[in-house]
Protein backbone atom coordinates (compact mmCIF):
# COMPACT_ATOMS: atom_id res chain seq x y z
CA UNK A 1 0.00 0.00 0.00
CA UNK A 2 2.90 2.31 0.78
CA UNK A 3 4.23 2.10 -2.77
CA UNK A 4 0.81 2.58 -4.36
CA UNK A 5 0.20 5.73 -2.29
CA UNK A 6 3.66 6.99 -3.19
CA UNK A 7 3.13 6.45 -6.92
CA UNK A 8 -0.26 8.18 -6.79
CA UNK A 9 1.29 11.04 -4.80
CA UNK A 10 4.10 11.42 -7.35
CA UNK A 11 1.60 11.45 -10.22
CA UNK A 12 -0.66 14.00 -8.52
CA UNK A 13 2.15 16.33 -7.44
CA UNK A 14 3.93 16.30 -10.79
CA UNK A 15 0.63 16.47 -12.70
CA UNK A 16 -0.61 19.32 -10.52
CA UNK A 17 2.51 21.39 -11.10
CA UNK A 18 2.48 20.60 -14.82
CA UNK A 19 -1.17 21.48 -15.38
CA UNK A 20 -0.92 24.67 -13.33
CA UNK A 21 1.95 25.78 -15.54
CA UNK A 22 0.11 24.70 -18.71
CA UNK A 23 -2.95 26.66 -17.56
CA UNK A 24 -0.88 29.79 -17.41
CA UNK A 25 -2.18 32.81 -15.61
CA UNK A 26 -5.87 31.90 -15.78
CA UNK A 27 -6.56 32.40 -12.07
CA UNK A 28 -8.10 35.75 -11.24
CA UNK A 29 -9.59 37.21 -8.10
CA UNK A 30 -11.53 40.44 -7.99
CA UNK A 31 -13.04 42.38 -5.14
CA UNK A 32 -14.60 45.14 -7.27
CA UNK A 33 -18.41 45.01 -7.21
CA UNK A 34 -18.33 41.96 -4.94
CA UNK A 35 -16.06 38.95 -4.92
CA UNK A 36 -15.35 37.07 -8.15
CA UNK A 37 -13.10 34.09 -8.65
CA UNK A 38 -12.26 32.68 -12.08
CA UNK A 39 -10.01 29.79 -12.97
CA UNK A 40 -9.35 28.02 -16.27
CA UNK A 41 -10.09 24.32 -16.66
CA UNK A 42 -6.44 23.30 -17.06
CA UNK A 43 -5.38 25.36 -14.04
CA UNK A 44 -8.28 23.89 -12.06
CA UNK A 45 -7.16 20.37 -12.94
CA UNK A 46 -3.66 21.24 -11.74
CA UNK A 47 -5.04 22.75 -8.55
CA UNK A 48 -7.21 19.68 -7.95
CA UNK A 49 -4.31 17.25 -8.50
CA UNK A 50 -2.12 19.32 -6.19
CA UNK A 51 -4.84 19.28 -3.52
CA UNK A 52 -5.12 15.48 -3.79
CA UNK A 53 -1.32 15.22 -3.52
CA UNK A 54 -1.39 17.35 -0.36
CA UNK A 55 -3.96 15.06 1.24
CA UNK A 56 -1.94 11.97 0.26
CA UNK A 57 1.25 13.60 1.57
CA UNK A 58 -0.38 14.26 4.93
CA UNK A 59 -1.43 10.61 5.12
CA UNK A 60 2.02 9.34 4.12
CA UNK A 61 3.88 11.56 6.60
CA UNK A 62 1.69 10.36 9.46
CA UNK A 63 1.68 6.68 8.51
CA UNK A 64 5.24 5.95 7.28
CA UNK A 65 8.81 6.50 8.45
CA UNK A 66 9.37 10.25 8.18
CA UNK A 67 13.18 10.15 8.04
CA UNK A 68 13.24 8.11 4.84
CA UNK A 69 9.89 8.94 3.21
CA UNK A 70 10.37 12.71 2.99
CA UNK A 71 13.88 12.80 1.47
CA UNK A 72 13.25 9.99 -1.01
CA UNK A 73 9.86 11.19 -2.24
CA UNK A 74 10.95 14.83 -2.36
CA UNK A 75 14.02 13.86 -4.38
CA UNK A 76 11.93 11.85 -6.84
CA UNK A 77 9.56 14.81 -7.26
CA UNK A 78 12.52 17.09 -8.01
CA UNK A 79 13.79 14.72 -10.71
CA UNK A 80 10.31 14.33 -12.25
CA UNK A 81 9.77 18.09 -12.34
CA UNK A 82 13.18 18.56 -13.94
CA UNK A 83 12.23 16.04 -16.65
CA UNK A 84 8.79 17.60 -17.18
CA UNK A 85 10.38 21.03 -17.50
CA UNK A 86 12.83 19.75 -20.09
CA UNK A 87 10.59 17.51 -22.18
CA UNK A 88 7.21 19.24 -21.96
CA UNK A 89 8.16 22.91 -21.52
CA UNK A 90 11.42 22.71 -23.50
CA UNK A 91 13.42 24.23 -20.65
CA UNK A 92 17.15 23.86 -21.01
CA UNK A 93 19.20 21.68 -18.69
CA UNK A 94 22.47 23.11 -17.51
CA UNK A 95 25.46 21.04 -16.46
CA UNK A 96 24.81 22.10 -12.88
CA UNK A 97 21.20 20.86 -12.98
CA UNK A 98 22.31 17.52 -14.45
CA UNK A 99 25.01 17.11 -11.79
CA UNK A 100 22.45 18.05 -9.13
CA UNK A 101 20.01 15.46 -10.48
CA UNK A 102 22.71 12.79 -10.43
CA UNK A 103 23.52 13.68 -6.81
CA UNK A 104 19.82 13.49 -5.90
CA UNK A 105 19.51 10.09 -7.57
CA UNK A 106 22.60 8.91 -5.69
CA UNK A 107 21.08 10.13 -2.43
CA UNK A 108 17.80 8.37 -3.16
CA UNK A 109 19.63 5.12 -3.87
CA UNK A 110 21.68 5.42 -0.67
CA UNK A 111 18.62 6.15 1.46
CA UNK A 112 16.46 3.46 -0.13
CA UNK A 113 18.98 0.63 -0.30
CA UNK A 114 21.72 1.65 2.14
CA UNK A 115 20.33 -0.18 5.16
Amino acid sequence: MKYILTIIYLFCTTGGITFMKLGGDSLSLSFKNGFTFKIGAVTFLGFFLYLVSFLLWQRMVVKYDLSTMVPIVTGIVQILVLLVGHFIFKESLSVISIVGAILIIGGIILMAFGK
